[in-house]
């Protein structure tokens, strides 16, 4: 009988851990013969040993077979790419490649994911997408996320499963009509208190000289809190009252006074000025609401800017991981350059269509707003400098 690819990989995958064909098959509770005919490829494993030899060797069962679950980052980002490219293109092709690639990649963490985010950006642009619960398109790409989600989660860290896969998979969730799986997914994660993790893990490097380690904590700690205060802000402008906005204006304001700073959360600024003109505008106050749209099309130059041309705060030297780099290659600047031209492209439709700027309509500057926004042409990325 000619061999099987498995004998190979069992022969040497015992011997790369120093075990005899006795201590294999005591491990296993089976015959050395049956341990010799594997690796002779005179017979295959039952299916159920194939759990306790891939623990015995610490792999897959997919490494197995061969199967290797080692993508380099290169290929994960030209899978995800594609993915992305195709479902934007041809949704059932897209689909296709999505189902084809996750099986290939099955127990590939990297790929699973960028694959589930891929199908899960579509779901917003696809027909079927208002409707609750999701139909159409909308609902075939949230089921295709939804197991691509899941998969991820059983990859990773158990007990501890990751926010980039938790909080779009609530989303999925809440789409579908699954509110209350959805809340019990997510609540758990909202803090109740400040973390002083942080701080005390900080406090026990220094204390043992380690001050490189206790440098790159607290610059770590302080972008996520950053991010998380400007995201915070972000959603609470279009549910606070008018006082209350106005305080958040001002605060966002400080918080990005420089690119550096609008690199940590480039939506937060549109986002804020635009409730601030949709107030204005729904008062009546045409003059405020110029103000606050002249405000926008500048933040949204400045969002744009950042995708194109990322500046950095030098304050986060430790963590160059965490911050933005510029494009790597022509695939990577035209995926920025294509997001970009979604934002405005999503600004500019909401200025268009939304009725409360029905007043505004025939004044030039809103017109000259509506263009700006809508322009691919601004992309210097000098906001505020």
């Amino acid at each position: 009988m000619s061999k099987l690819p498995l004998s190979d990989t069992l022969a040497s995958l015992r011997t790369a851990h120093r075990l005899t064909q006795e201590e294999v098959a005591s491990h296993l509770g089976i015959t050395k013969a049956a341990v010799s005919k594997w690796e002779c490829g005179q017979s295959m494993p039952d299916i159920s040993m194939l759990p306790l030899i891939a623990e015995l060797y610490g792999v897959s069962i997919d490494e197995l077979f061969g199967r290797s679950g080692d993508v380099t980052q290169e290929e994960a980002d030209a899978i995800y790419l594609k993915a992305l490219s195709l479902l934007g293109e041809n949704r059932a092709s897209g689909l296709d490649y999505v189902d084809a690639q996750a099986r290939q990649h099955w127990s590939c963490l990297p790929v699973v994911r960028l694959l589930a985010m891929a199908a899960f950006a579509q779901i917003a642009a696809s027909d079927g997408f208002e409707a609750r619960p999701l139909v159409g398109d909308a609902a075939a790409l949230a089921e295709t996320a939804e197991k691509l989600f899941r998969r991820t989660i059983d990859l990773g860290p158990q007990g501890a499963p990751s926010q980039t896969d938790i909080l779009p998979l609530a989303r999925i969730l809440q789409w579908t009509g699954r509110l209350d799986e959805a809340k019990a997914l997510v609540e758990h994660l909202a803090p109740s208190e400040p973390n002083l993790a942080a701080l005390s893990l900080t406090q026990l490097y220094l204390e043992e000289g380690q001050q490189d380690a206790a440098l790159e904590t607290l610059q770590r700690q302080l972008l996520v809190s950053l991010v998380e205060a400007m995201g915070t802000l972000a959603a609470l402008a279009p549910i606070a009252d008018d006082k209350q906005l106005e305080e958040i204006s001002a605060l966002a304001g400080r918080m990005q006074a420089s690119p550096e700073y609008v690199a940590l959360f480039p939506a937060l600024l549109p986002s804020v000025f635009y409730e601030s003109a949709k107030r204005s505008a729904e008062q009546g106050d045409a003059g405020e609401a110029l103000d606050a749209l002249t405000s926008l099309s500048e933040a949204v130059d400045g969002y744009c800017g950042v995708l194109l041309h990322p500046h950095n705060v030098s304050l986060f030297d430790r963590i160059p991981n965490l911050v933005w780099e510029e494009p790597a290659d022509s695939a990577a600047e035209e995926e920025r350059t294509e997001a970009a031209a979604a934002i405005r492209q999503t600004y500019a439709s909401r200025l268009a269509d939304e009725a409360c700027w029905d007043g505004l309509r025939v004044e030039p500057a809103f017109k000259e707003i509506l263009a700006r926004i809508g322009s691919e042409a601004v992309d210097e990325g000098h906001y505020h400098e």
